[in-house]
């Protein structure tokens, strides 16, 4: 018998903290690029080794950004080769990367299951770097011009997984910024020197609804500060107005104190509920206006209000003035305390509107300016011949797999049809997550059709409103009971039945 891969896995499972091991992936890896200073320290001495090597490796990690075991010269080759066996240097497998013109890079990363999210690195001529990362699989907000919204809502992602993205790119900096260091102590020209390679700003702006996602975004912040040095104030989060926790900004006195950008983009609620369906489910206008002033108030933090810029539809004086009164009449937030930031419509296949021209930028600026006392300013539009628009790059990797699966879909298609009972003409479609073939332990399901049973399992990504993880409110309002009510009856009309328990009485 073998014992080899037994011992390793019981030394694994002895070594790795057990904080480290996510319920959402079977690796028993340590994750180096997420790994927290307490864990990683209790792994060293798990292994045998004095708890200062633990502080070497880290700053290894954090400080000059390697993971690459073999460039670790002071740590002791046993504990390399302990590390080689039981830890990985990252979880997230860059699928595609591109880089732009101006310097902006961007990456679709794949998660353990298959979830594609995005991160943007911006760098700008004053030395800044600029990381704009996603908080979710897809989005659950609908926004009609957003790809992302375009594409439906996945999952959530997890801390770990919203602080590598972070992680990784501060790494690659440290990385540059060390080898500089090296080439400028040995007389070697580079343009570059004296110029920081530090990240320096978070922006909440990619993929998913952040404060959708409240609990693993604020305990992935809570990480930035503190492993990476990022200070609070140099974060923001954008959300498109999910009021309840919008309020936790300043009421959880555990979340730091972050900046604060609202897609604002109507000033009216009939438009912005065209726009942005979420707006009729938070309250509208009233209780997001009110909001914001409750946390200006509380805070005294400037606020940001984003405005996509839509021709012919929100890009006008008229609408400038709207927003204006909105804002100071309507509402009293201090002119000052809130800055306007415009932002050209990134175009995407599911839209139609297009960007507005720059004399429609500056007018509409120009009108809150001069009539309203609102600092306004649009947004550099960096990394568009790459698709850097939140969304666009992994509709583009998606469609990509599609286009190269399509011969294999065919005889798929093929097999499902010869599975359909021939007598039935329309299959109602039934909103079930695929299981992949996996087993779920929280039980099976059977449905009948037509004497033919189709069983699945409760997919482990599907939503449980019975957990406090589920911080959405929106599934308690009138709109979306009667939206229940309808699919009720359309399952009912269907000729899906539930199989009968054994022994239970007909009703």
């Amino acid at each position: 018998v073998d014992t080899t891969s037994t011992i390793s896995a019981n030394k694994a499972a002895k070594a790795v903290p057990s904080s480290q091991l996510s319920s959402t992936t079977t690796s028993k890896l340590l994750n180096l690029s997420t790994v927290t200073k307490q864990d990683l320290e209790q792994f060293v001495v798990n292994l045998g080794h004095p708890k200062f090597r633990a502080q070497q490796i880290w700053q290894w990690i954090r400080v000059q950004g390697v993971t690459d075991l073999e460039q670790m010269t002071n740590v002791p080759k046993k504990l390399r080769q302990q590390l080689e066996e039981f830890s990985k240097p990252k979880a997230l497998e860059i699928a595609f990367e591109m880089v732009s013109k101006d310097g902006t890079i961007k990456r679709a990363y794949k998660c353990h299951d298959g979830q594609v999210i995005e991160s943007v690195l911006m760098p700008y001529q004053d030395g800044r770097y600029t990381a704009c990362i996603s908080s979710q699989a897809g989005c659950a907000q609908g926004c009609v011009f957003c790809a992302t919204g375009q594409m439906g809502f996945s999952r959530q992602l997890t801390p770990d997984e919203i602080f590598e993205q972070v992680a990784r790119f501060s790494a690659e900096l440290n990385q540059q910024e060390h080898s500089q260091k090296k080439e400028q102590k040995n007389g070697e020209d580079n343009k570059s020197h004296g110029r920081s390679k530090r990240l320096s700003n978070i922006v909440f702006m990619g993929m998913g609804e952040p404060m959708a996602n409240f609990r693993h975004v604020k305990t992935a912040i809570q990480r930035i500060t503190n492993d990476l040095g990022i200070g609070a104030r140099r974060i923001t989060i954008s959300t498109v107005g999910i009021v309840p926790n919008i309020r936790k900004l300043h009421e959880d006195s555990e979340m730091p104190p972050v900046r604060l950008a609202v897609s604002l983009h109507c000033a009216n609620d009939e438009e912005r509920s065209s726009l942005l369906p979420a707006n009729q489910r938070y309250g509208g206008l009233k209780e997001l206006m009110t909001c914001l002033k409750e946390y200006m108030d509380s805070t005294g933090r400037r606020i940001t209000l984003e405005w996509a810029l839509i021709e012919g539809q929100n890009d006008d004086e008229d609408t400038a003035r709207e927003l204006g009164n909105l804002v100071t009449t309507q509402y009293g937030l201090r002119r000052d305390m809130v800055h306007v930031n415009v932002i050209p419509l990134n175009p995407t296949g599911g839209f139609g509107g297009s960007p507005s021209g720059r004399q429609r930028v500056d007018k509409f600026c120009q009108t809150l300016e001069r009539e309203f006392g609102m600092s306004c300013t649009p947004r550099v539009r960096r990394g568009i011949d790459i698709d850097a628009g939140c969304g666009q790059l992994k509709a583009k990797v998606m469609e990509k797999e599609k286009s190269g699966e399509q011969q294999d879909s065919i005889q798929q298609s093929s097999d499902l049809l010869d599975f359909i009972p021939q007598q039935s003409q329309r299959v109602p479609q039934v909103g079930v997550y695929e299981d992949d073939g996996e087993e779920d332990s929280r039980g099976e399901k059977s449905l009948s059709f037509d004497r033919e049973q189709l069983s699945f399992s409760i997919h482990e990504e599907a939503v449980d409103f019975e957990e406090d993880d589920y911080e959405d409110p929106e599934f308690s309002a009138g709109l979306e009971t009667k939206e229940a009510q309808r699919l009720i009856n359309l399952v009912k009309g269907t000729t899906i039945q539930l199989q009968e328990p054994q022994g239970s009485e007909k009703v």
